[in-house]
């Protein structure tokens, strides 16, 4: 009788260590005390071979891990930030600028010299236009059209005459930014582009017209 009261005892006072009810207990070496404070002297390892090591589950709306220091945690990955995925989160990255050489547009419209001045400065990649100007040195003319184009250039119109010389000293200017890398400046000036889009040939038109 004495022999089973004491095993009873003895396995009842385990239980209790295991589960804990806020008491603290030093675990080097021992049970984990659930619902219970926790402390050791060692850093303790959880590996799983076949798949995660550790699933966190909280109350709707309370965060599932806390910590209480604000060192950088080594390899410590986020799928998610305020709710956005990395893609959407700008990095601090400069913003560069890039230069549009002027040149003679030929409306290619038999029977009219209706051509025009044109400078248009493309942002590289998948950087965005955020901001341009033009500098406009022609002889006889001003910058009818000074604005952005396609969210990834700045493009630039002038009603001065159409010689060689006054595209020569009409150019364009953007401003491009790239959420996730760096645009360098670029300090020779782009050649007119190949094709010119819709939005471009638009403008254009519009600046013919006044």
């Amino acid at each position: 009788m004495n022999i089973r009261t004491t095993t009873a005892f003895a396995t009842g006072a385990v239980f209790a260590l295991v589960l804990g009810t806020g008491t603290a207990y030093a675990a080097n070496g021992g049970h984990f005390v659930l619902g219970g404070n926790n402390y050791e002297s060692r850093g303790a390892s959880l590996n799983n071979s076949n798949g995660t090591a550790l699933t966190l589950r909280s109350k709707s709306g309370t965060p599932s891990l806390k910590v209480n220091r604000t060192t950088k945690v080594p390899n410590l990955n986020a799928d998610r930030v305020d709710n956005l995925e990395g893609a959407n989160i700008a990095r601090k990255v400069t913003v560069g600028t890039r230069i549009g050489a002027g040149f003679i547009d030929d409306n290619n419209t038999p029977g009219t010299t209706d051509d025009a001045i044109v400078a248009i400065a493309e942002c590289p990649g998948a950087s965005q236009v955020m901001g341009g100007g033009v500098d406009d040195l022609t002889t006889d003319g001003v910058a009818v059209i000074d604005s952005p184009l396609d969210n990834g250039a700045w493009i630039a119109v002038s009603d001065a005459t159409v010689t060689q010389d006054n595209a020569d000293d009409f150019t364009a200017y953007a401003q491009c930014w790239n959420p996730l890398a760096n645009v360098t400046d670029a300090a020779a000036r782009q050649a007119a582009p190949r094709a010119l889009s819709p939005s471009a040939r638009k403008l254009i038109a519009k600046a013919r017209a006044k």
